[in-house]
């Protein structure tokens, strides 16, 4: 499904897609990113992929991310560092990529609401939501130290509560073929 919304996306003005969104054409879907270290640590760095970059009518950039879910705020807000990330690696990119000013970052959520059964094949029909996420760097870097400071600290003693504990054992050999839920 992305590579096909990704297809039919490139080049699209963003504003025919929801009349929220800034004004800007999608130029880069699924663009690869690296950036120099998080100065907050200077031993963390951004790599990955990016669902969309869109030239903006002021010359800066915004970068989307497109997802299939419930369309609500408390969702929307898990992903608040991932365009934070997005957003620095583009800025502070590596081997010699130019720079590139992100003024805007959101999601739209894509939610069917129909499905219809029609000449042999299936359609669904949604209404793209955008949610903007409001730049918020010092609340990024607090997480990446934070994640540093786990990475680069003593291992923590186990414990049954631990969320992280119980998704490793579940890829621990078992003596049974039983299967456990992941935990998250």
């Amino acid at each position: 499904m992305n590579s096909l919304l990704q297809k039919t996306l490139m080049g699209m003005d963003l504003q025919a897609i929801n009349p929220d969104l800034p004004k800007g054409k999608i130029q880069v879907a699924e663009g690869y990113l690296k950036s120099t270290p998080i100065p907050s640590v200077n031993n963390c760095y951004i790599s990955g992929r990016f669902d969309f970059l869109t030239k903006l009518d002021d010359g800066t950039y915004s970068v989307i991310d497109f997802k299939i879910s419930d369309p609500t705020e408390e969702k929307v807000k898990k992903f608040t560092n991932q365009l934070h990330a997005y957003k620095f690696a583009l800025e502070n990119p590596v081997n010699g990529v130019a720079p590139r000013k992100v003024t805007k970052m959101g999601v739209v959520v894509i939610s069917p609401e129909a499905i219809e059964f029609k000449n042999g094949g299936v359609h669904f029909s949604s209404k793209p939501n955008w949610f903007e996420i409001h730049e918020d760097m010092n609340s990024f870097y607090n997480f990446i130290d934070e994640i540093s400071g786990v990475l680069n600290g003593p291992v923590p003693n186990e414990n049954e509560n631990c969320a992280w504990c119980k998704y490793r054992f579940c890829f621990l050999p078992r003596e049974d073929d039983e299967q456990e839920d992941f935990p998250f």
